[in-house]
């Protein structure tokens, strides 16, 4: 079998795909070069970090060829590698948003709050994590991707793979939602 180099998608990404899966380095090799480009890019547009991106790329290929045998062969592979490092970028940018609020706690150690203050916030807490549970998918993803990770609605809209209005939105209708849910007795009685 000769492995073309043509543009991406179509036949000869599922070519590359079949003899990837039967052990052929090269196929998977040209899937890389393929789509080397395009994922650093979608990588540092949700990161705007050149060496992160690099790393998200080496690992979203590393996980696209983990499971390679996941791949439906009638979707197309482009789609399917970008939604792997559109997840590795994601994960990037939790583990650092993580690592930034360790620092900051590390940094406020010694103002620890007393017993009444934690039990309040952990009430609050409760609260707003059963307001969120109760919200549809959808608009739970948005705002913990806005609140929590701290993307803006252009990163939102790419990483969703939907149209920037439509992030727009499904966050203000969340935060709708996430209002009145917070107000309900019921959340108000679950955080009781």
């Amino acid at each position: 079998m000769r492995l073309a180099e043509t543009g991406p998608q179509g036949p000869q990404d599922r070519a590359l795909v079949d003899a990837a899966r039967a052990g052929s380095e090269l196929a998977f090799e040209t899937l890389v070069g393929r789509y080397r480009a395009p994922v650093l890019r979608l990588a540092y547009r949700l990161t705007h970090d050149a060496d992160e991106a690099n790393d998200i790329a080496q690992d979203a290929f590393l996980r696209a060829y983990r499971r390679l045998n996941e791949f439906h062969p009638d979707r197309p592979f482009g789609r399917w590698l970008f939604v792997i490092a559109r997840n590795a970028s994601l994960d990037a940018i939790r583990r650092r948003r993580r690592a930034a609020r360790l620092v900051v706690a590390n940094e406020n150690a010694g103002l620890e709050p007393g017993p009444e203050e934690v039990a309040l916030r952990n009430e609050e807490a409760l609260r707003v994590h059963v307001a969120l549970d109760a919200l549809p998918a959808k608009y739970r993803d948005v705002l913990e991707l806005y609140y929590l990770s701290g993307l803006r609605y252009r990163e939102i809209a790419l990483a969703l793979d939907i149209p920037l209005g439509t992030v727009k939105t499904f966050i203000s209708r969340a935060k709708r939602r996430l209002r009145v849910e917070l107000e309900s007795p019921l959340a108000v009685a679950v955080a009781a």
